[in-house]
């Protein structure tokens, strides 16, 4: 079984910094593994626990110093990593994201039997990237999963969960499964574990190895673009009464509002 496992640095939403003009100031912001997809990891490393001859190839597209995230999933278990990374993918939407994750999939994993992706990226919280990956590998995508019951290489059993409650899906393989964050933690890792990593080492691949256009990926293949970020202020009052009852009540006397 061949499991394919895409993911994301992402800046650490704990240390974001702002300019004047409300921008994000990206020159010395911390990365990190985006939070879902490290339970993108964890889920694949389960199904190779359970099963023998499973090889797991993660990808991700970035600059150079994504290559620690994939260091990482490396040192967890995984068998393979593939960076992604060309100035001419800077600037890509999720469309253009997806076309070249996929693109990179069918060239380097082509005989792959599932995709696990985060359900979101903290930076931009679209939960898009996956869906896209599946619309051009032309698959079924399944999302906001939080636990793979079974997955045998030719079917995958899946639990969702969602506003209206708790389903169980069973799927054909190939397929694409977006992920949330699961329960409990996850182990952390020793010395070893990276000095394995160092051995596998990482694969990188350009436009050119992809085979791909400059005018399909980065801002030219974008046909969405984020034109600002900006930090949400809130404007709170603070207020001491003396009889919260009585001040709850006259609050929805008045439709929800707070007299004076």
């Amino acid at each position: 079984m061949h499991i394919v496992v895409c993911i994301k640095q992402v800046a650490d939403t704990n240390n974001v910094r702002w300019s004047k003009e409300n921008n994000l100031l990206r020159e010395g912001m911390l990365s990190i593994l985006n939070p879902c997809d490290n339970w993108a990891i964890e889920y694949a490393l389960e199904i190779k626990r359970k099963f023998k001859n499973v090889k797991i190839t993660v990808f991700s597209m970035g600059p150079k110093q994504a290559k620690s995230v994939l260091e990482y999933a490396l040192a967890r278990g995984c068998d393979r990593g593939i960076l992604l990374c060309d100035k001419a993918f800077a600037g890509s939407d999720t469309l253009s994201t997806g076309r070249i994750l996929s693109t990179a999939i069918k060239k380097i994993a082509p005989d792959f039997n599932l995709i696990l992706c985060g359900q979101y990226a903290q930076d931009g919280d679209t939960a898009q990237t996956g869906p896209t990956i599946a619309g051009f590998l032309n698959i079924p995508v399944i999302s906001c999963v939080d636990e793979i019951v079974n997955c045998d290489g030719k079917i995958s059993i899946l639990k969702q969960n969602l506003a209206e409650g708790i389903n169980i899906v069973e799927v054909q393989n190939p397929c694409l499964v977006c992920v949330l964050k699961g329960k409990g933690e996850i182990k952390p890792l020793y010395v070893r574990d990276y000095v394995r990593a160092q051995d596998l080492g990482i694969d990188v691949f350009n436009l050119e190895n992809l085979g791909l256009n400059p005018s399909q990926t980065g801002i030219l293949g974008s046909p969405t673009f984020v034109s600002k970020a900006f930090k949400l202020k809130h404007k709170r009052t603070e207020k001491t009464v003396e009889n919260p009852e009585v001040f709850l009540s006259e609050i929805l006397k008045n439709g929800g509002k707070i007299g004076e």
